[in-house]
């Protein structure tokens, strides 16, 4: 059994109503064959080609060729890689981060400018978190790729830039939790005074599960056996 259906038989996916891939479902993006033979062919086969399906791009997915046609395939109805919905009581907002390294590494051979595109980012949200479609939410959850841990020495200038531009903003308003990737282990971030709300980081071998009942939402972190790593409700 693969493993992405061995974690989705963890989080019990045929009961749930949406889904999140959180950025680097492969290690680049060459072509689009790569990404069905990867991982979406197993995904349409298990669950989106009926229920919603959304996708926070992470630094992999900004590599490569097929990279600059990454909209066409995700988040065609949005203007941007970074927008808000709501889905019943829960607003989501879901936000690009970008590639982890200065736009000035050697990697990216002057071409890549994400710093100006994070400042765009910023300049946007500042502005949806205003709106009706927030404030009248009762869950507020942010979805990144790349997480801005309160621990300096773990961070690189992608997360650096996150916590200068996003966490200022967030950090004013009603935000319950923000649901993160990258690191390639599960770690439970609390809240502080630095980021105010709680950071969930989801492993490659870990899956994240909410469930709402009765106007309680429930957030579970779940291994491939199905055992709780962890458990919170908001």
């Amino acid at each position: 059994m693969s493993d992405i259906k061995c974690l989705l038989e963890a989080a019990n996916y045929k009961e749930k109503e949406l889904f999140f891939f959180n950025g680097d479902m492969l290690s680049e993006v060459s072509n689009r064959d790569t990404i069905f033979s990867g991982f979406m062919d197993e995904a349409v086969k298990l669950f989106a080609s009926e229920k919603p399906m959304y996708y926070a791009r992470g630094n992999h997915e900004t590599r490569v060729f097929f990279a600059r046609h990454f909209q066409d395939l995700f988040s065609v109805k949005e203007e941007n890689l970074y927008f808000m919905f709501r889905q019943g009581p829960i607003c989501f907002i879901v936000l690009d981060t970008g590639e982890d390294k200065p736009d000035s590494d050697i990697e990216y051979c002057d071409i890549t400018d994400y710093d100006t595109y994070r400042s765009e980012q910023a300049r946007w949200l500042s502005e949806v978190v205003k709106s009706d479609m927030f404030k009248t939410a009762d869950y507020h959850i942010v979805i990144a790729h790349m997480p801005p841990l309160t621990d300096r020495t773990k961070r690189w200038h992608g997360q650096e830039e996150i916590l200068r531009k996003f966490i200022p903003i967030l950090n004013e308003v009603d935000i319950d939790l923000m649901l993160c990737g990258h690191l390639h282990k599960h770690i439970y971030q609390k809240p502080s005074s630095l980021i105010k709300f709680p950071i969930w980081v989801n492993s490659f071998d870990t899956v994240i599960e909410g469930t709402l009942h009765k106007g309680r939402l429930s957030i579970k972190m779940l291994d491939k056996k199905g055992n709780i790593l962890l458990n919170h409700n908001y």
